[in-house]
């Protein structure tokens, strides 16, 4: 099937994160606001530019310039997010609060399933946070590198975990 420009155009504003969503944010609908558009549809390019907010279900991601490829299969490739900062959530699990995140840039690699925070970046979920220059989320690894640069460290947080009421082994002997 032979996609039309305004199909890819379409296509271009859905940032496809599966691996990251809930269910029911595919089936929701797709709401873009920007000062400008723009679709290349030689080179596959879709910019957005001026205070870009999209929103698909939980996925909202906000940013001063959003720059979309897609193959000419009208496939999404790659997403480019830059801003001061742009910034990202989506709910993963109905059972998990949002992931937040936030960067000077975040690129997502679609065939990779990779979202890279690069420039003070910062990821958090239920009170854990990860923080430093570059941070990079594997979905198909469920792994996350966080790197710092000079100074800046990467600082992690992780939440106390709840106890119960039940009193530790060590607790019973005093």
């Amino acid at each position: 099937m032979r996609l039309l420009p305004a199909d890819l155009f379409v296509l271009a504003l859905l940032l496809p994160l599966p691996a990251l969503a809930l269910p029911t944010d595919r089936e929701q609908p797709v709401q873009v606001s920007a000062n400008s558009a723009r679709f290349n549809e030689k080179t596959g390019i879709a910019t957005y530019t001026g205070a870009v907010v999209i929103k698909q279900g939980t996925l909202e991601i906000r940013a001063e310039e959003i720059v979309v490829k897609v193959d000419k299969d009208g496939v999404i490739t790659t997403t480019e997010a830059r801003g001061a900062p742009a910034r990202y959530q989506q709910q993963p699990d109905p059972k998990k609060g949002l992931v937040t995140a936030e960067a000077a840039r975040i690129d997502y690699d679609a065939a990779n399933e990779v979202i890279t925070l690069n420039g003070n970046a910062r990821l958090r979920q239920d009170g854990s946070s990860f923080a430093g220059n570059t941070i990079t989320y594997n979905s198909l690894r469920q792994q996350v590198d966080a790197r710092g640069e000079g100074a800046n460290r990467v600082q992690l947080v992780f939440p106390a975990q709840a106890r119960g009421n039940k009193p530790r082994e060590k607790d019973k002997k005093n």
